[in-house]
């Protein structure tokens, strides 16, 4: 299919959904919204390891056509996008060393279901991307082991000897084979690729140039600040050349890079040209929704930390999360308490750019010791009888019901994560607005507008956990609201706001 097609089967795919979700704010009276799905690169996305998602044939691993069956389960929660953790062949379990990048890893399924999994995401109006490793491969890429046999014979002009980079002198970051050592800043088995090679650029092209052959509407840049280890500059470069390259075959190609770093270093990237990177000082412990819920001055501490990660993505597309596949999973962060997991993510919802969600956070997954802890399977059900545990899980526990359970609770974080992310298809300027801060004397609220394309709404957050009232200061009317408890009622100019409450005026 055209990207021509896929673009205008996106457009149609909003006007029909637009009387599909329904979605009454609690209490008051406001009136029903309806999603309003703009044709661009903002969307609410979703993270899914395929390994512990769904399985499908019973063979105790997820797979392509698990994540099929459940894409309306996606799109029903608000979902508009997915990312899916590395799927290219490979020896381990979590495949972020590649030996095929041409090729699904068959633990996952055959093409044709990867094909299948893609279109039937275009069907309902879902984007899906996919990680791009490209820092580093597998020793067990044909390409590595060409080259490390070729450094070691001395034939540095073999094809191969110059797509990594060798010394025969030991280096930080270099393990060695033999006679010779190679750089691999991650672990011996991880080869970083020479990003300065010509020959290794065209075989990323023909890459990507593949992947989007096949559909797929992007990609999520693996290890970005590990590109040229040291040189920001060097690395933002390349992140914008895979933008650059990309769009040659889809100019609509949406690409978020991973920098786990600090803002001043994020923002260096963006300079690089890329869409999107991960906004890794809103998430985790130390992260400012975290210590937001800590703060004494919550408002004053969430605005500030708001404005710094618009300042950081300028005119690009800020990529806000409360954490990912390598991180502690928000409900443990947040004390496994079900009103901080919710409000949190609210928080994270009224945030411009792209919301990111790690598959299970929506209904409070826990784990943090060990990476095999972060990716365990998915609860769909208490009374399921298999869950998938990643090769070296120390804990398995949840924390909260599955997801047949929540679906079926009205007040339980999954149908908080899904009033979330409605409003934020409902109301274009949350994801794409500029904020402009309403005075308001009071540490614990915070009364904000976002304006966008000529329209704007009002957002009223009470921070604390007790109700509060707070005195008309926006134009409009209650259109939106959410609540961890109760419900949030306009009395002639007061609003009055339950604990851990936000309210959407229009």
């Amino acid at each position: 299919m055209g990207n021509a097609m896929k673009r205008a089967i996106r457009c149609i795919s909003a006007v029909m959904l637009t009387g599909a979700f329904l979605l009454s704010a609690a209490g008051c009276g406001a009136r029903e919204l309806t999603e309003n799905i703009v044709d661009d690169k903002y969307d609410n996305y979703y993270e899914v390891f395929v390994y512990s998602f769904c399985d499908s044939d019973g063979n105790g691993v997820g797979d392509f056509n698990g994540v099929t069956q459940k894409l309306s389960y996606i799109r029903d929660l608000g979902y508009t996008a997915i990312w899916l953790m590395p799927i290219c062949v490979s020896p381990s379990y979590h495949k972020y060393d590649v030996t095929d990048y041409q090729a699904v890893d068959p633990l996952y399924g055959t093409m044709e279901d990867f094909e299948t999994l893609v279109d039937a995401a275009h069907e309902m109006d879902i984007r899906l991307i996919i990680d791009l490793v490209v820092n580093h491969t597998s020793d067990q890429h044909p390409w590595f082991e060409q080259a490390v046999l070729a450094a070691q014979l001395g034939r540095t002009d073999d094809p191969y000897y110059d797509y990594y980079n060798f010394s025969d002198q030991p280096l930080a970051g270099y393990a060695q084979r033999g006679s010779v050592y190679y750089e691999a800043r991650f672990y011996s088995g991880m080869p970083d690729l020479n990003l300065d090679s010509n020959a290794v650029r065209g075989e990323i092209s023909d890459i990507m140039r593949f992947w989007l052959e096949k559909g797929v509407d992007g990609f999520r840049l693996d290890a970005c600040t590990s590109y040229y280890t040291g040189d920001n500059q060097k690395s933002a470069a390349f992140a914008g050349w895979l933008q650059s390259e990309a769009e040659k075959y889809n100019p609509d190609c949406y690409i978020v890079g991973e920098v786990w770093s600090n803002r001043a270093v994020i923002q260096e990237f963006y300079g690089g040209g890329a869409d999107s990177f991960f906004y890794f000082p809103m998430s985790q412990a130390s992260g400012s929704i975290n210590q937001t819920l800590l703060s004494a001055t919550p408002a004053d501490y969430y605005f500030s930390a708001m404005e710094e990660m618009d300042a950081t993505a300028g005119d690009s597309i800020a990529a806000p999360f409360l954490g990912n596949h390598d991180t502690g999973r928000i409900a443990g962060v947040v004390g496994r308490k079900e009103e901080r997991v919710k409000f949190a993510y609210g928080l994270a919802g009224m945030l411009s750019g792209n919301l990111f969600t790690y598959y299970g956070d929506e209904i409070g997954m826990v784990g943090s010791a060990t990476d095999p802890d972060k990716r365990i399977g998915m609860l769909w059900d208490n009374d399921q009888e298999f869950i998938i545990y990643p090769p070296g899980t120390t804990t398995r526990e949840y924390e909260f019901d599955g997801v047949k359970q929540q679906l079926e609770d009205e007040g339980s974080i999954l149908n908080y994560y899904k009033r979330c992310n409605l409003i934020r298809n409902a109301f274009p300027p949350i994801m794409r607005g500029e904020s402009s801060r309403i005075p308001y004397e009071a540490e614990d609220v915070l009364i904000f507008s976002k304006t966008w394309n000529e329209e704007r709404v009002f957002i009223a957050i009470n921070f604390s956990q007790e109700e509060r009232t707070v005195t008309r200061a926006w134009e409009g009317e209650l259109a939106a609201a959410l609540t961890v408890d109760g419900e949030i009622e306009l009395r002639g100019e007061d609003l009055r706001m339950p604990g851990y409450s936000i309210a959407i005026i229009s």
